[in-house]
């Protein structure tokens, strides 16, 4: 703590702050890029769910700048060292399998494909047992195309349902990124009829402005799916979305006669 700010809390009487005001001052460290300054603010919380946000804030900030062509970040090997026994301080596997995760991130990014291999590792480990986490993993992996490295986690996710809805997200993401391939692949290995439903559905969304005939193909390659879906609210739903691209990439209006034929529901 400097001399300044030693004084004001003289003046204020040693009045502790608190935590919400702590972490407002390092996101205002983390703004100007005080990293160190930041850390050290981060080491005067005591709640761990605080501990975390603080931590999460400064790696996801420093992950920003190094995906920024703009911004040059010097010194972050510096800055890990110093945030490291804040991660390693939190006990909630879950929170530190994240933290440690975004620390492999930032690793790979500044080329130290071995210390990140190792902090992915321990990440995934880490979240073992929680899919959720585990799923969040492998996204961030995926976004930033270390796909092999995602394909590891991925393998762990015990949840089917779970793992259905991550290769939704999968199978749009390789489609944005021109990877019909493996957006097909990821689309084949989702059981449940409504997520396969729903990723046929993104991707045609993807793929309307591009070419109007292959959307449509993927629309009523959806609406076929979703006549498996056995919980008729979410057929329903599910049809109402289908049935509305259909009509605006056909260029006319949602007819409903249309989607309660579609989904099976008896007509007067």
């Amino acid at each position: 703590m400097g001399r300044l700010d030693e004084f004001f809390k003289a003046l204020s009487g040693g009045k502790k702050r608190s935590e919400l005001e702590v972490l407002e001052n390092i996101e205002d460290y983390v703004a100007v890029g005080d990293f160190e300054k930041a850390i050290e603010e981060a080491d005067s919380i005591e709640t761990e769910r605080n501990r975390f946000l603080a931590a999460r804030l400064i790696l996801r900030d420093i992950l920003k700048r190094l995906e920024s062509e703009e911004d040059k970040l010097e010194g972050v090997e510096g800055i890990l060292e110093s945030l490291v026994p804040l991660i390693n301080s939190l006990t909630n596997p879950r929170h530190r399998a994240l933290l440690t995760a975004d620390l492999a991130l930032v690793l790979y990014y500044l080329g130290d494909e071995l210390k990140a291999d190792l902090s992915l590792k321990t990440a995934i480990n880490l979240a073992t047992g929680h899919d959720d986490v585990l799923i969040d993993i492998v996204r961030e992996l995926v976004r930033r195309g270390l796909l092999e490295k995602a394909a590891g986690a991925l393998k762990l996710v015990k949840d089917r349902d779970k793992l259905d809805s991550v290769l939704v997200t999968l199978a749009e993401i390789f489609y944005r990124m021109g990877d019909v391939e493996r957006a097909k692949k990821a689309v084949k290995h989702i059981r449940n009829p409504f997520h396969k439903a729903m990723a046929l559905y993104y991707l045609a969304l993807v793929e309307a402005s591009r070419d109007k005939a292959a959307a449509m193909a993927l629309v009523d390659a959806a609406i076929k799916v979703a006549e498996g879906i056995g919980d008729p609210d979410a057929r329903f739903e599910l049809m109402l979305k289908l049935y509305d691209l259909k009509a605006s990439l056909e260029g006319s209006s949602i007819r409903l006669v249309d989607v309660l034929k579609g989904e099976g529901t008896p007509q007067e």
